[in-house]
């Protein structure tokens, strides 16, 4: 299962809505987590806009650690990033939702750990499942 920004922030954010949620999910449930690589780069970047330094470090480490597997997008994912970027154009993702959910096509898997509506927009699974 592909773990999204909205999901890291949602477990390490006590004061977001999904955040209990988002922690019962993480822990109690067994599956093989997945990220691709640019979403550590996306986590840091929005949590450190928004608090501070280490808090932002925290994140970017969990999304390095040894229980999450690291994916790397290809050239050829950004070419399906673009593509499904226009199926949508009447939504507003962003190029790193629409990257990930190209990755997640590419290595046939669809289902997402992300409190973010677009990744079901997209026809991903979206657990544990709230918009």
């Amino acid at each position: 299962m592909l773990v999204d920004t909205s999901a890291v922030i949602a477990l390490f954010d006590e004061h977001d809505q999904w955040h209990h949620e988002a922690k019962r999910f993480f822990q109690e449930e067994d599956f093989s987590w997945i990220t691709v690589n640019v979403t550590a780069h996306e986590v840091y970047t929005r949590v450190r806009y928004d608090r501070y330094f280490d808090l932002a470090m925290q994140h970017y480490d969990f999304l390095r650690s040894e229980r999450i597997a690291l994916i790397s997008f290809i050239p050829e994912d950004e070419t399906e990033a673009r593509v499904i970027l226009e199926q949508y154009s009447d939504q507003k993702l962003s190029f790193h939702d629409a990257l990930c959910a190209a990755v997640m096509q590419r290595i046939e898997a669809y289902r997402v750990f992300a409190f973010d509506k677009h990744f079901w927009i997209m026809g991903l699974e979206m657990l544990p499942g709230y918009l």
